[in-house]
């Protein structure tokens, strides 16, 4: 039967997505057809498709040489620059499995995930290094590779270049310079991706179905599918010139804007961080045409003073998602952007960005995410999960298809749980209308949407249970205008800490311990914490 969803497919896309090749390979291929073209643009430091192919080789042989195995994972923990798509692609080619570490993370945050993941090999900024330092001795951390922002920023940037990462900072004799690595490593063609649907290319980390951090496991077949997915969908040509500001570390930014940006032979245009005032120099100067976006980035640059100064006329996609677009800030966007189709998605990790649903471009609809892509997607009954529904009607969104992950990284019973024959139980709760329009209504677990990353309640109360004056901790979302919700924390403080800790006290402690994203902005210290029969904290309580 014809999915509902074919009425409104758009023109000149393929229903089904086929990869003969590993996505690594494409940039090879450009290299070869085009070796001239610019592929990554930063700050106005240009790199050719030719120099990013050669220096994906060298820093995949280096690997090699510094003794990765077939396997073995492979993190970078660095900010969005030229150095993380080396990385990236070399890790891959290498054999490598790549594991994602927040450039915003503390150590205490760092260290769980590296011991989860069995991480050996890390490349890291310096400015990163001395979080990473304090926990290298306790683990199994082979080599480390360190590089700065400037090594690949050009003598006079063409846009204000972040200050801090120029500093030369501390020397540290226990790790690797990664300029002198690819000048010392012989450029030659590697790649040992040997079958596509069982090697890995990521343990991207997640909260699965429970809201308990978790490492996806991709396959080459997969993140491929969805790149070059990606690609089709939104037209992309080597006359593109690609806004690469979305967090590579983040699915949408490795798997929605670089990897597809550079598997369709055009331009990246790299911006490590976001700023409004950057980011508008950035689309007008370079004459940006696609730009992937969290919400809140849209909302600061719409407000921002001055902004009708812009020429923005060559932006012609802009897409987004992790939250809603409001009606009032989709009219702002095509009022700035008068030449931009709009587009929403919905997708987790376990089945990457662009294997939930995208909308058709020029057919958004308001309130909906879009329309299912690469995968099949069904909504079914809340009671058993068996029975699809009906049209309009709210249960749990599941997926099925090339892009839904292998499993979770050593944990086979979370893998049972959450696929069931062949179907990913998303724990989402959503509606799909008579197109297959597909709207989200609510969550089955306690994930907080906060500026497009997902903050799981379970890890910030884990991190701040390591707090001297802390006894319970729970943690829930509150609305926020900007960042669409917060995490809000309300704790019980042990005794001898009673009248002495202060709610300001802990809000410091965590900007020093977690993520900028995910720490609470509000702290409330009670009594005690409102607790079931059976002991369980009841969040519902509390407010």
């Amino acid at each position: 039967m014809e999915k509902r969803w074919y009425k409104v497919w758009p023109k000149g896309v393929p229903r089904t997505i086929h990869v003969d090749k590993p996505f690594t390979e494409y940039i090879r291929d450009w290299a070869l057809k085009t070796p001239d073209a610019v592929a990554i643009d930063f700050y106005g430091r240009e790199i050719s498709y030719a120099e990013l192919d050669r220096y994906a080789d060298r820093f995949a042989q280096s690997l090699i040489d510094h003794g990765l195995g077939k396997g073995d994972r492979v993190g970078i923990y660095m900010q969005n620059c030229p150095q993380f798509v080396i990385s990236f692609f070399g890790a891959i080619r290498a054999g490598g499995v790549l594991v994602s570490l927040n450039p915003m993370f503390r150590h205490l945050e760092l260290k769980p995930i590296i011991e989860k993941t069995g991480t050996s090999i890390i490349i890291a900024q310096y400015d990163l290094y001395p979080e990473l330092k304090k926990v290298k001795t306790s683990l199994s951390i082979g080599t480390v590779i360190l590089t700065r922002l400037a090594d690949f920023a050009p003598n006079k940037p063409a846009l204000p270049f972040p200050s801090e990462p120029l500093k030369e900072g501390e020397k540290y004799t226990d790790t690797v310079d990664f300029l002198a690595l690819l000048k010392g490593t012989a450029p030659k063609p590697v790649c040992r991706t040997d079958d596509m649907d069982q090697d890995l290319a990521l343990l991207q980390l997640t909260g699965g179905t429970t809201g308990v951090p978790k490492a996806a496991m991709i396959s080459v077949k997969s993140f491929s599918t969805a790149v070059i997915g990606a690609r089709t969908w939104f037209g992309l040509s080597p006359s593109d010139v690609n806004l690469g500001l979305a967090p590579f570390f983040h699915i949408m930014g490795l798997q929605v804007t670089m990897s597809p940006a550079l598997a369709s032979g055009g331009r990246l245009v790299i911006i490590s961080r976001f700023t409004p005032e950057v980011t508008a120099r950035a689309i007008a100067d370079q004459g940006c045409t696609v730009w992937v976006a969290a919400p809140t980035m849209l909302t600061a640059l719409v407000n921002m003073p001055g902004i009708d100064a812009y020429d923005f006329s060559t932006l012609r996609v802009i897409v987004t998602g992790g939250a809603p677009i409001s009606l009032k800030l989709q009219q702002e966007i095509k009022k700035l952007f008068p030449n931009v189709m709009l587009g929403e998605g919905y997708g987790l990790t376990e089945a990457l960005a662009q294997g939930g649903v995208t909308t058709p471009l020029g057919r958004w609809k308001q309130g909906f995410a879009g329309i299912p892509h690469i995968n099949d997607m069904k909504i079914v009954d809340l009671e058993t999960g068996l029975k699809e529904i009906p049209p309009n009607q709210k249960g749990e969104i599941i997926i099925k298809g090339p892009t839904v992950m292998k499993g979770y990284w050593n944990q086979p019973e979370e893998t049972q749980q959450a696929i069931r024959d062949g179907w990913l139980y998303t724990g989402d709760i959503g509606l799909m209308d008579e197109e297959g329009y597909l709207k989200i209504v609510d969550r089955m677990k306690e994930l907080i949407l906060c500026s497009g990353f997902n903050v799981y309640p379970s890890d910030v109360e884990n991190i701040m249970s390591k707090h001297p004056a802390i006894l319970e901790v729970a943690v829930v979302g509150v609305p926020d205008d900007y960042r669409g919700e917060s995490p809000k924390a309300f704790v019980a403080l042990k005794e001898n800490f009673r009248g002495k800790a202060t709610e300001e006290e802990i809000i410091n402690w965590c900007r020093e311990n977690m993520a900028s994203y995910k720490r609470p902005r509000e702290v409330a210290i009670r009594e005690s914490l409102p607790k079931s029969g059976a002991g369980k904290i009841l969040k519902r309580e509390l407010t």
